[in-house]
């Protein structure tokens, strides 16, 4: 799979996939901060930015971020509370399909200003994002490049870029996700119906004997099935298994 780019010679050439495989022997944050930035400038982009706020220890207001944007903008954005409004995010949350910012509606006053503000400070005339999945159950991420095309340009490229930045968002994402991963690896088949539901109802502050009445078992079967499935999930108590339950999106 290969995509096109114009070279130095303003020239177009081919983005191997063998470039993507060769930056998993580059190790860390910097290492892919350095790889987006060098397929912005071979993909003729402006920006590219890679945001999931689901692995662990991150949230809406603290994402892990890659990202080519100037420092001032990012800041800008993050004071503004721009993530609760902005279209883009708001959309890929909801959507498995790559989103086109020209197609995105514009009608609230406070997104006009966040996009007016965004080609101000240089993000990008034109913009495309993929919304990325898995592999753990609850863990999602957005991908987005963005270009000063003109409209008639935009709309020319837009089919051969899109395919290049769907096989950019699912390498990145894998590699930020072992980045998070700290070794960690559960079985998420592991877990049998009986375990997640004996966690789900301990999540909701049942005692042993509350979950054993609701599932209508003894409460030593309940005790098995809680004390299985922290094994399973490599937890050090019970507490700590709902919580890592949670956070996989075993239970809710």
């Amino acid at each position: 799979m290969s995509g096109i780019y114009l070279d130095s010679g303003g020239r177009f050439s081919d983005v191997n996939v063998l470039d993507l495989l060769a930056m998993d022997r580059v190790p860390g944050e910097r290492g892919l901060t350095d790889f987006i930035t060098k397929m912005t400038e071979r993909l003729g982009l402006r920006n590219t930015v890679y945001h999931c706020q689901t692995f662990p220890g991150r949230s809406m207001h603290d994402p892990f971020l890659l990202l080519t944007y100037d420092a001032n903008w990012v800041e800008h954005y993050r004071r503004s509370n721009y993530v609760t409004i902005d279209p883009v995010f708001n959309g890929a949350a909801h959507s498995l399909l790559p989103i086109d910012w020209s197609a995105l509606p514009r009608v609230d006053r406070r997104v006009v200003k966040l996009f007016n503000e965004s080609q101000d400070a240089g993000v990008g005339r034109q913009g495309l994002t993929v919304p990325v999945r898995g592999p753990e159950n609850g863990l999602w991420a957005v991908f987005s490049v963005t270009a000063d095309d003109n409209a008639r340009d935009w709309d020319l490229r837009k089919r051969e870029l899109t395919s290049q930045v769907i096989l950019l968002a699912h390498f990145i994402h894998q590699r930020a996700y072992e980045l998070h991963r700290n070794g960690e690896r559960i079985d998420l088949n592991a877990l049998t119906r009986r375990e997640c539901e004996a966690l789900s109802w301990t999540a909701e502050g049942k005692t042993v004997a509350d979950v054993a009445v609701l599932m209508k078992i003894s409460t030593e079967t309940v005790k098995a099935h809680l004390d299985s499935a922290r094994h399973k999930l490599g937890a050090l108590n019970r507490v700590h298994a709902v919580a890592k339950a949670i956070r996989h999106g075993l239970i809710r």
